[in-house]
């Protein structure tokens, strides 16, 4: 069965980009342009991997992130987050998401016994190389 992507990026180029690729892959996508869409359509559509921005207007890639893992029908949904955030801040935001847990990670942990949902399943710096998306891909959907 063919696996369903949605990618949320309020970049059209960059949404068409990656859709383009992991189509090549066998990989079905949808899109969305900001959280409050991406949310919408995780809902609707619950696909098996969420590649996220989170630079986006309206709402954040992290305050979708964080809404979508204290979603108990959306939790296990493995998140792949793409971003120039170390581009434009010079922070290397890999090591800080892995390295930061959340300010109420205890309060967390005792309401839904989840300990692992405090960081993305895999992270892709832009400008994306394809090779490297689709190796994220693999590895958050378990099929390497």
């Amino acid at each position: 069965m063919t696996k369903k992507i949605l990618i949320v990026d309020d970049e059209p180029d960059i949404r068409t980009f990656i859709s383009a690729v992991l189509e090549e892959h066998g990989y079905a996508t949808i899109g969305a342009n900001n959280g409050v869409e991406g949310l919408e359509l995780l809902r609707k559509e619950t696909p098996d991997l969420v590649l996220l921005d989170l630079m986006m207007p309206k709402k954040s890639g992290i305050s979708m992130f964080q809404e979508l893992r204290k979603d108990p029908n959306l939790s296990n949904i493995p998140v792949v987050v793409q971003t120039g955030v170390s581009e434009v801040t010079g922070v290397d935001f890999r090591n800080f998401m892995y390295q930061q847990p959340l300010r109420d990670e205890k309060k967390f942990v005792e309401s839904t016994g989840l300990t692992k949902y405090t960081i993305p399943d895999g992270y892709i710096e832009k400008p994306i190389d394809p090779d490297e998306l689709i190796k994220a891909v693999k590895k958050a959907l378990k099929e390497e």
